[in-house]
């Protein structure tokens, strides 16, 4: 999103290093030692990669940001990232053993969300799991960071647990963070 590169000093100024950290803890206990996970949308790596780069996680930063991907090399030059739209990205199928989206799908149409979400699923290997936040209301709210507007998406809690089961992933988890994030946390079917 080229808003990103408008907000980017700002954004990585401002960003609450905790927020997600409790969520991703509880979330990477199932997963093995040094599994892949794609993280999407990564913005400049902080505090998500961050905290999977510590736990020693094989990690890919994907974002549509160039200035928030350029951010993210210069923090961690050693893990491979691409600069490009969630929506336009391929990946092999099978490729992770997680994806984590923190705040992504709500800046896409809704078609956009269900058609990446059906991609996820095709992107992770048998029981591989998928984290990402968004509205638990349907509708859609304009928002501004630092004079940028925004649009945020949300599709609904049901009709999220619909396309994840559509797309033969089992919902795991829904919940709320401490900062008003809502969770989805879904697993693909064997």
């Amino acid at each position: 999103m080229h808003e990103y590169d408008q907000i980017a000093e700002w954004f990585t100024r401002v960003r609450n290093p905790e927020i997600g950290i409790p969520d991703l803890v509880a979330f990477v206990q199932s997963l093995s030692p040094h599994a892949k996970i794609l993280d999407l949308g990564c913005g400049d790596g902080i505090p998500i990669s961050q905290y999977l780069f510590r736990e020693k996680f094989d990690l890919v930063g994907l974002d549509s940001s160039q200035e928030m991907i350029k951010r993210y090399r210069a923090n961690f030059p050693t893990i491979p990232t691409r600069c490009e739209r969630a929506q336009e990205a391929r990946f092999m199928p099978g490729s992770f053993d997680a994806v984590v989206a923190w705040s992504v799908l709500f800046h896409l149409s809704d078609t956009e969300q269900a058609s990446l979400i059906a991609k996820v699923a095709g992107w992770l290997k048998p029981d591989g799991r998928f984290l990402f936040t968004s509205g638990d209301v349907e509708g859609v709210a304009e928002g501004e960071m630092n004079g940028i507007s925004f649009a945020y998406v949300s599709l609904g809690s049901s009709t999220y647990r619909c396309l994840l089961h559509g797309a033969k992933m089992r919902v795991l988890a829904v919940y709320s963070d401490p900062w008003e994030n809502h969770v989805y946390i879904a697993q693909k079917i064997a």
